[in-house]
């Protein structure tokens, strides 16, 4: 079985617990070929927010980050072939410069720029050569993962795959999703990660824009228009790395 993981956003902590997240999907599947690729901005700051129990703080001193690094990072970790980019903050700001979205009650107004990246690393490296993909965020480590027959269940189908809690002990209730991590084989990922590309019809369709809302919305829009036919839940019992 191949597959491949896209990351994208702030690097965070990824050095610190991601290849552990190698090690489980080997682990739960059996026998396969594991790439990476990614897409960072090139501002390293890591965040010491702890919303919930689903954060964990960790001492961590971050070493040195370039491609060259990360790169050598996943190959130490037995990933089969990972390729990447580190872009400007300059990207960044004008792309939320430019952004349909309102603040969140927190004052944040972010969602470009993570719908730019999670669009950019895949439109920059997708191939429909993998068996299961995954989109996820550098600072989060899983404690389960599908096992190879439920992977099989769905290759050929146009199912998406989120975690079982969009929010700390809010389960799915096919509304807000999850966005940390998702997985699809090759019939729907593409498409599930074009947020970005659908911001102004996303912004106008909610009166309040906050990340799990706004994908949400957008998933049910790709269902809506049988670009998926069914949102599975699986609880990846995720923890932040902070």
């Amino acid at each position: 079985m191949k597959i491949a993981i896209f990351i994208s956003g702030h690097v965070r902590t990824l050095f610190y617990k991601f290849h552990e997240n190698l090690d489980l999907i080997r682990k739960s599947i059996g026998s396969c070929d594991i790439d990476v690729y990614y897409s960072f901005w090139d501002d390293y700051e890591r965040s010491d927010l702890m919303n919930d129990d689903w954060h964990i703080k960790v001492d961590y001193d971050q070493p040195d980050i370039s491609v060259e690094s990360i790169n050598h990072y996943f190959l130490d970790h037995g990933v089969n072939h990972v390729e990447g980019e580190i872009e400007s903050t300059d990207i960044m700001n004008e792309v939320l410069n430019e952004t349909p979205f309102l603040p969140e009650r927190n004052g944040k107004n972010c969602l470009s720029s993570q719908y730019y990246k999670k669009f950019r690393v895949v439109e920059k490296y997708y191939s429909d050569k993998y068996d299961f993909y995954l989109t996820m965020r550098a600072d989060v480590v899983i404690n389960d993962f599908p096992l190879k027959d439920q992977i099989e269940s769905i290759i050929g189908n146009k199912s998406l795959v989120v975690n079982y809690n969009y929010w700390y002990n809010e389960p799915y209730a096919n509304r807000d999703v999850n966005e940390m991590i998702w997985c699809s084989n090759n019939k729907v990922f593409e498409k599930s990660n074009q947020i970005y590309l659908n911001q102004d019809k996303l912004s106008k369709q909610l009166s309040y824009h906050y990340g799990e809302l706004v994908t949400g919305t957008y998933f049910n829009n790709l269902l809506k228009d049988r670009d998926i036919e069914e949102i599975c839940v699986f609880d990846f019992k995720y923890r932040i790395m902070r």
